[in-house]
């Protein structure tokens, strides 16, 4: 009897003391887990960057505003040529499009090249404008209607561009078009019916890339006797510092400032990354180098990643400025396994 009471005793005690160390080890080994796929250290945003008018040159930001499309005034125009195709300087006879330098102050764009001696100013929101049915993108499926804005614009980008004919044209009410799954990657697009609103950018609302990447990038080209590469050759709109080179590809879902992003389709990069944006010389690099080390079977040589705002992950009134941090909320297994094997030191 004495026995039983004290075994009762010690079981009275025993047993909280089990189920306080199980919580215990349960809550360490969540915290743990949290730490290990939310933290890699102080991430940040180092640069932002718009491009108002397509592979025109970029607009630096302190602060922008996210909006499911991409940022604000970001790809909301560009230029077209007599047929209505898009520019683009992949075509060695349109590369004075990365020389036109603008600046922008809500719907009002003002427009500077050194190939015309007077700038130019229009406000997209008052500017006379007609509906146009234009190319914006090679695969994309079908002519999608623009505004066009007048004569007076297309004068001032044929001499700016000197591209016979072209026309400035842009978004407006109305517009719609989906970001593009990239064959070649064969990433399914992370949102609800696989569908999420683009401007005028080729395949997503938003690209990011990586300071380390480029810094790994650029001492991949010394040791191969080239000279380095700025970001203006990628052209982002978020660029990150923090991570380690590479890091980016392992990324599944992230928040900056209470925005949340799914990191999505990796960027393969084309024979715009191989012109200088000051002195227009077209050469092989970065492609060459960036197919030594990052080139995948489905013949991809990627920089930077593709992002898709989450459904409902940006608050009304969200920004984001440089310096603010990046939260990494969750790993893609599968990529980040590959970087690890690829690229972690």
């Amino acid at each position: 009897h004495i026995n039983r009471r004290v075994m009762s005793k010690a079981s009275s005690a025993i047993v909280p003391a089990i189920v306080a160390t199980i919580a215990v080890s349960a809550t360490t080994l969540f915290v743990w887990k949290h730490i290990k796929t939310s933290v890699t250290g102080a991430v940040t945003v180092s640069e932002l960057n718009v491009y108002p008018v397509k592979s025109c040159a970029e607009v630096r930001l302190d602060t922008a505003t996210p909006t499911p499309k991409g940022f604000d005034g970001d790809r909301i125009a560009q230029v077209t040529d007599k047929n209505g195709k898009y520019c683009t300087p992949r075509d060695t006879d349109k590369a004075r499009l990365f020389q036109i330098q603008v600046e922008i102050w809500g719907s009002v764009l003002l427009f500077q090249s050194p190939h015309v001696n007077e700038p130019f100013e229009i406000d997209l929101a008052t500017a006379k404008s007609t509906p146009v049915k234009v190319e914006v993108l090679a695969v994309a499926p079908e002519k999608l209607t623009l505004e066009d804005y007048g004569d007076e614009a297309a004068a001032w980008f044929e001499e700016a561009t000197g591209i016979p004919g072209c026309r400035l044209t842009g978004i407006g009410e109305g517009y719609e078009r989906s970001s593009m799954v990239n064959p070649s990657q064969g990433d399914a697009i992370p949102t609800e019916g696989g569908v999420s609103p683009v401007s005028l950018a080729d395949e997503a609302p938003y690209l990011l890339t990586n300071r380390a990447s480029l810094d790994d990038l650029n001492k991949r080209l010394k040791e191969r006797g080239k000279d380095p590469v700025d970001m203006r050759r990628f052209r982002p709109n978020i660029v990150i510092e923090g991570l380690k080179p590479w890091e980016e590809d392992a990324l599944k879902k992230i928040r900056i400032n209470h925005v949340e992003f799914w990191v999505w389709q990796r960027c393969g990069r084309c024979t715009m990354t191989t012109v200088d944006r000051d002195t227009l010389e077209r050469g092989g690099e970065p492609l060459a180098t960036l197919s030594t080390f990052r080139e995948r079977a489905n013949g991809m040589r990627n920089f930077g990643m593709h992002l898709i705002p989450v459904e409902g992950g940006i608050p009304q009134g969200a920004t984001i400025t440089v310096d603010d941090e990046v939260e990494i909320l969750e790993y893609d297994e599968e990529r980040r396994a590959e970087w690890e094997k690829l690229y972690a030191k």
